[in-house]
């Protein structure tokens, strides 16, 4: 790789300002420079909301390096000129790249983006925001959600070739669930920084891309193909984004929500941490209950098997990361072999957020919100 000699004397090209859009439109980035001659740079994914902010950023007139994300997952760009209005990137990142990879990126406009947030974080403790923003509203939404279960017919050789069929013999509709989660995490593993592309949406372009990329990909990837797999036995099951209370973020969670006749409820798997949580009386909760539990500092307890990667899972951690990420859900409408709200969306948010921060987002943004939590979670 090149070695860059990184200055610190103000000596920043000011044709790097501006927004630049990688070459398969999976990643936007912003680049800006303050009153004070700082540089700051944010990398945005569409078509969600993520909003990276880089860590460290170093420049001369010809380049510019900035990492971002934690430790865990940092990531290394390298920028330099291809000409005024293209980018050469390389990029590294931890756990996922052995060697650089190359992109270009394309000038999409000479003004960054317009960084003022719809939403800004407030200055309180997770807990107390999640308990401010508790309640639901009771307006009749008027949503209705389908599930087409055309996953069998579509994924005929995914289900002989690893033997599904074998291994959800004579469970019923919480055990198959559990059964298919095992079967994820046996396979695949989690890395946040293993974002999918963007039209990988089915079961087959995600393992593909798991094949491809050390059997790892992100919670999303590893949710929207858990839920897929799970409705070949004509469960209700879809992938739900867990969002903070502030727009934009940096960081979200996305797990799985199943419908088990059996209990006459939903439950949560997330296959991030081959995780199913209880209650205090043993039962298999799903997310509306998980979040009355954070909010009631109430009991809550892991199946043993429940791990990241192979290492120990932390509840104590996990209830922390939920309480940030129980302000905003976020599912489909339509559920069928490679969906990812396609045919749109509908994102529950509180009541109180209804009535205030909600009024600050797009136009088209705000037609998916209901604060109807009977409506967010029909059968």
């Amino acid at each position: 790789m090149k070695e860059f000699k990184w200055y610190w004397d103000n000596e920043f090209n000011k044709k790097f300002i501006g927004q630049w859009r990688r070459e398969d439109g999976a990643k936007i980035l912003s680049v800006w420079q303050n009153e004070d001659k700082s540089v700051e740079v944010k990398v945005h994914q569409p078509p969600h909301s993520y909003n990276f902010t880089a860590k460290y950023i170093e420049w001369d007139n010809e380049s510019l390096n900035f990492f971002n994300q934690d430790r865990y997952n940092r990531a290394e760009y390298i920028l330099t000129f291809i000409n005024d209005d293209l980018l050469r990137c390389e990029f590294t990142q931890v756990d996922f790249t052995n060697e650089p990879v190359i992109r270009n990126y394309e000038r999409i406009s000479h003004a960054p983006y317009d960084m003022m947030p719809p939403v800004e974080l407030k200055e309180a403790r997770r807990i107390e925001i999640l308990r401010e923003y508790a309640d639901y509203g009771e307006e009749n939404s008027g949503v209705k959600f389908k599930f087409k279960f055309d996953e069998r017919e579509n994924l005929l050789d995914i289900i002989e070739k690893y033997n599904l069929d074998k291994l959800v013999e004579g469970k019923n509709d919480v055990e198959t669930a559990i059964a298919l989660l095992g079967f994820v995490c046996d396979n695949y593993k989690h890395n946040g920084g293993a974002m999918i592309p963007n039209d990988a949406v089915t079961v087959h372009a995600i393992m593909d891309y798991c094949d491809k990329n050390d059997s790892k990909t992100n919670c999303y990837g590893l949710s929207m193909m858990l839920a897929q797999l799970i409705r070949i036995y004509t469960l209700k099951a879809f992938h739900i984004r867990c969002m903070p209370y502030e727009q934009p973020f940096s960081d979200c969670h996305v797990v799985v929500s199943v419908y088990c006749e059996s209990l006459n409820k939903w439950i949560m798997l997330d296959p991030t941490n081959r995780l199913y949580l209880k209650n205090k009386f043993g039962e298999i909760v799903g997310i509306h209950e998980l979040r009355d539990i954070l909010i009631e500092d109430d009991k809550l307890f892991a199946n043993d098997d429940a791990n990241w990667n192979g290492n120990p899972f932390n509840l104590e951690d996990y209830r922390e990361y939920m309480t940030k990420n129980l302000i905003r859900l976020e599912r489909g409408i339509a559920e069928f072999y490679g969906s990812d709200m396609q045919d749109g969306c509908v994102i529950l948010i509180p009541d109180k957020y209804m009535q205030n921060e909600a009024k600050n987002f797009d136009e088209e943004v705000q037609k998916n919100f209901i604060s109807s939590e009977r409506d967010f979670w029909e059968i």
